[in-house]
């Protein structure tokens, strides 16, 4: 194995949740209180989302919705389809 390349997203990158149909990751990042969203086609990020506070990630395939828990909220974040 290999590494393919190397992506920069926020500080502290705690969680990872991937949607296979549309191929966005989304990264939460803990230092900075945001979330990273990479096409997974490109490896390139599409976007940086503030939620206040990232500790971890859950991504719900039906609905293409990532769940992102923080200090004493929990932030929904609609799909990202580029």
């Amino acid at each position: 194995m290999r590494v393919l390349t190397n992506i920069s997203v926020g500080q502290l990158p705690q969680g990872i949740a991937v949607y296979p149909k549309t191929r966005a990751v989304y990264v939460a990042n803990e230092g900075d209180g945001t979330v990273s969203v990479i096409n997974g086609r490109t490896d390139t990020v599409m976007a940086t989302i503030p939620v206040g506070a990232a500790f971890g990630i859950a991504a719900d395939a039906k609905t293409d919705t990532a769940y992102v828990s923080g200090v004493d909220t929990v932030s929904v974040i609609a799909p990202c389809r580029k």
